[in-house]
């Protein structure tokens, strides 16, 4: 049986990534359970011991069990990613004209968000964005 995961990404601002994340894969920001305004205050109820508290956001997918959650460190991104998502934003049998224009459309509304485009490429027939997050993190849209 496959072993159940999550991605989990370090970062400066919890709520920042997950909202920009939420938008780019159309996920939901998940709310903490037991009716808890924060994941804080859910970590606070549970007992956790203060120095165990961490800062943190998720999101997850709207029918699904997909999760990536952004935990709260001190430190700044440094270096280039070992690991990146790829957001697919076209569909099986769209022709060059109508992947270029989906990509670039989605690219110009994670832009708005705080995205950053780093380079266009084009590689075994795919036409794609590498592009950074809001935190500097890379990432590919197709």
């Amino acid at each position: 049986m496959p072993r159940a995961f999550q991605v989990v990404v370090d970062c400066r601002n919890p709520d920042l990534m997950a909202e920009f994340w939420a938008y780019a894969l159309d996920y939901r920001v998940q709310d903490p359970p037991d009716g808890q305004p924060s994941w804080l205050e859910f970590q606070r109820a549970k007992g956790f011991p203060a120095e165990e508290v961490a800062e943190f956001a998720s999101v997850v997918e709207p029918d699904g069990d997909g999760r990536i959650c952004f935990l709260g460190v001190p430190e700044g991104k440094q270096g280039k990613n070992r690991l990146h998502l790829d957001i697919q934003a076209t569909a099986p049998g769209d022709d060059l004209a109508e992947r270029i224009a989906k990509v670039d459309a989605l690219v110009a509304q994670l832009c708005a968000r705080g995205g950053t485009v780093a380079r266009t490429g084009r590689e075994r027939g795919q036409y794609f964005v590498t592009m950074a997050d809001v935190e500097g993190n890379e990432f590919c849209v197709h």
